[in-house]
């Protein structure tokens, strides 16, 4: 099985490249086109029939239309849509749709200030107005009323487009978004609460946000009527492992899996379940007997862990979409948080080799880890972590937990790197990394990488909460400088012996107790799927091997 298929041409990369220039360009234009509206506007060199209309009322006040507008005003004022947009970024980001979140919140918060800002400069009077109403008070362009609903109609269109509802529903939803700025802009027109000129300055505003949010966070709106290539030969298939209790939106999951199957021409994907009692073992087992073209594994650590362990050494390609609390490996080789987007790498990135470790607790059957392993204190700190609170409070809860074990007594450890003569000591951590990133950017071993073929070893001796608490500061200030409680080593393989069991964890899952540990590096031993262009700061050297998935046909 080739670790990519079809050409190793560049042109998926210029083609990315391109589409990013031209949505800077974009962006540019519409900030252009109102920066020009604006000056025409507040220069008065716009030609008089622009406003005419304004100048004679179209309501009279105690008349069943102007009551009608009046409430259209007030349902649709700035703060019921800020607050109407900022549910929406909630309810994104807790499905992991996280560019489209970043987009609204962008969106609005260029919208609305700059709106208030050029109001309070250009002090534009509002035409004579026969109505009273609270949307009719303040200066008057541009209309914020017409750029907010643009930009909500913008938001909104682009959430059920990356989210690839159906056709009818994307197409209704692009219909009531139209008609909405129309209405609005209509009611503000109709109401004389402002000048023409205003109505298109909000608008040209509005639309300017929106497209800055959505291009600064990534969104890319891809279009909804697919045209499946021509695929010669056999199509690929590929697998899909999913961890039920960590994929927030099922539905919406699956139709980013299909949405890319279908427009690149591939097979149905192999959906695979993982239990209570299997992370994903035997689940990984099945699509290597399958010979599926590629895995795509959606899940916490512990799901990540199983399935790249079953995929070692296979050369199937493994394709991350991250759905858990930690997400470390993910992190790591910068691969995105967004759901939408990691799908996208999974289909689209660069296929590449990184490094797994083999490891042997005890007489357990050997096993592998990605990320960071050991025995101690930290496999106490992930014990005694309180999973309601993790839900809560994200990577915050393992800082409270520290809090509570760091009284725990070290521990006598016999360690051996490589060939070098073992080494006894007191040590209350002892750990393993293949790569160096922890939760919230905490680089534990900050010249690690998943290509090296080498292991990071971290041995660390505490004696109560001020040791502790000197230890984290040093690892949290980034702080390299020699210290007598903490010995680094590299090297290919690392034993770890303890007179009687202590926790261990692997990636982050605690495995129970052990009195022996024993890694080993096997290099290149999984083959991935990376970002096109990775993230800073992310320390993954590209390998030879590294070749571009052919772009969508």
């Amino acid at each position: 099985m080739s670790l990519g298929r079809g050409p190793t041409s560049d042109n998926g990369r210029v083609r990315f490249g391109r589409r990013r220039h031209l949505r800077g360009l974009l962006v540019l234009v519409l900030g252009l086109a109102f920066a020009g509206w604006t000056w025409l506007t507040l220069g008065h060199l716009l030609p008089g029939w622009v406003d005419s209309s304004q100048l004679r009322l179209h309501l009279r006040p105690d008349t069943r239309w102007a009551e009608i507008s009046t409430t259209i005003a007030l349902d649709t004022h700035p703060v019921v849509l800020a607050v109407l947009l900022a549910g929406l970024a909630v309810w994104a980001w807790r499905r992991r749709l996280r560019n489209i979140s970043v987009a609204i919140v962008i969106g609005v918060l260029l919208a609305w200030p700059l709106d208030t800002i050029i109001k309070l400069l250009a002090r534009r009077p509002r035409p004579t107005t026969a109505l009273e109403s609270l949307t009719f008070q303040g200066f008057s362009y541009p209309s914020t009323h017409t750029s907010m609903a643009t930009a909500a109609a913008i938001l909104v269109i682009a959430t059920t487009t990356t989210t690839r509802q159906s056709r009818a529903s994307v197409f209704t939803w692009r219909i009531i978004g139209v008609l909405s700025v129309m209405i609005v802009a209509y009611d503000r027109w109709l109401t004389n609460a402002h000048w023409v000129s205003d109505i298109i300055g909000g608008w040209l505003l509005g639309l300017f946000a929106a497209v800055t949010g959505l291009v600064v966070a990534g969104v890319r709106m891809l279009p909804d009527l697919i045209s499946p290539p021509k695929v010669s030969g056999e199509r690929p298939v590929c697998a899909v492992i999913h961890n039920p209790t960590k994929v927030t939106d099922m539905s919406t999951f699956r139709r980013h899996i299909d949405w890319e199957l279908t427009s690149r021409g591939w097979y149905d994907a192999l959906w695979l379940q993982t239990t209570r009692d299997d992370p994903g073992v035997a689940m990984t087992l099945q699509a290597v007997e399958a010979g599926v073209d590629l895995v795509i594994v959606a899940g916490g650590d512990g799901t990540v862990r199983a399935v790249c362990s079953g995929l070692a050494g296979t050369g199937i390609p493994l394709a991350i979409v991250p759905a858990g609390t930690g997400n470390l490996l993910a992190r790591n080789l910068g691969i995105p948080l967004d759901e939408p987007t990691a799908v996208d790498v999974a289909f689209g990135g660069v296929t590449d080799r990184i490094d797994l470790v083999r490891v042997r607790v005890d007489d357990q059957p050997p096993t592998h880890f990605a990320v960071m392993a050991g025995l101690g204190i930290d496999a106490r700190i992930l014990s005694a972590t309180n999973l309601e609170l993790k839900r809560a409070v994200g990577s915050a809860a393992y800082f409270i937990a520290a809090a509570q074990q760091a009284t725990i007594p070290a521990t006598p450890l016999r360690y051996r790197v490589d060939d070098q003569p073992p080494v006894e000591q007191e040590a209350s951590l002892a750990l393993v990394g293949n790569v160096g990133l922890l939760q919230g950017n905490i680089q534990m071993f900050p010249r690690a990488q998943p290509n090296d073929g080498r292991l990071d070893v971290m041995v660390a001796s505490t004696t109560g909460r001020r040791d502790w608490a000197q230890l984290v500061g040093r690892v949290l200030l980034r702080l390299r400088r020699s210290d007598p409680r903490v010995t680094e080593l590299t090297g290919r393989h690392v034993s770890f012996e303890v007179p009687e069991p202590v926790p261990f964890e692997l990636d982050g899952d605690t495995g129970g107790v052990a009195t022996r540990f024993d890694a080993t590096i096997e290099r290149g031993a999984l083959t991935i799927r990376l970002p096109r262009r990775l993230p800073a700061p992310v320390g993954v050297r590209r390998t030879a091997n590294a070749r571009p998935v052919p772009p969508r046909g």
